[in-house]
């Protein structure tokens, strides 16, 4: 017999210690079995919400939906599963949050981990080819450098609009800015002041 409309959606979830690593956690396998079918989503972060779509895709009404975890006291509930879809949890270059889930484009990194192949678009026939003897005699890197604003040393940026060589540079720049803009205040306002 399936679940009624509002019957909770159980979900456990264990972590996949084969997949931990020095500098990632381990990916987390979460489970639930509905009418009797049991449905599975892996993730290193954010196993549930991927379930999630799978049931959302699956054509499941919306209902709650309670989740355990393998070795943790207590448990979390998603008032809405289908809600719990549109979420996911990414870190990148800042600590790990929730993000609202974007779908990946079709054919890009097929797979997961090691397996990723990078499935490319085909070429395009007004595609311009450089030369191989273009450039010969000047290096990305010398074509590339930049003078730092505040030591005046040459330096290869790592993007476009960077005008300084270090965080140091750019912290001192900053700084004697602040300095600078502190010191004009006051004489601005004396200035104003004497008729």
């Amino acid at each position: 017999m399936g679940a009624g409309p509002l019957t909770p959606i159980t979900v456990t979830c264990r972590p996949l210690e084969t997949t931990r690593t020095a500098n990632s956690p381990c990916s987390w396998i979460a489970a639930a079995t509905i009418e009797d079918q049991t449905y599975t989503a892996t993730a290193r972060h954010g196993a549930p919400n991927e379930l999630a779509r799978q049931l959302v895709a699956a054509g499941f009404a919306d209902r709650p939906m309670g989740i355990r975890y393998q070795g943790l006291a207590g448990s979390m509930t998603y008032r809405s599963f289908h809600a719990a879809a549109t979420w996911t949890y990414g870190e990148r270059d800042q600590p790990l949050r929730r993000v609202r889930y974007k779908e990946r484009p079709e054919g890009l990194f097929l797979g997961s981990g090691a397996r990723q192949n990078c499935v490319s678009s085909p070429v395009a026939d007004d595609v311009e080819i450089p030369s191989a003897n273009r450039h010969e005699t000047e290096t990305p890197a010398q074509a590339e450098r930049r003078r730092c604003d505040e030591c005046d040393s040459n330096f290869l940026p790592a993007r476009p609009w960077s005008r300084f060589c270090s965080p140091a540079c750019r912290l001192r720049a900053h700084r004697r800015l602040a300095r600078d803009t502190r010191t004009q205040k006051p004489a601005t306002i004396s200035e104003s002041a004497s008729p």
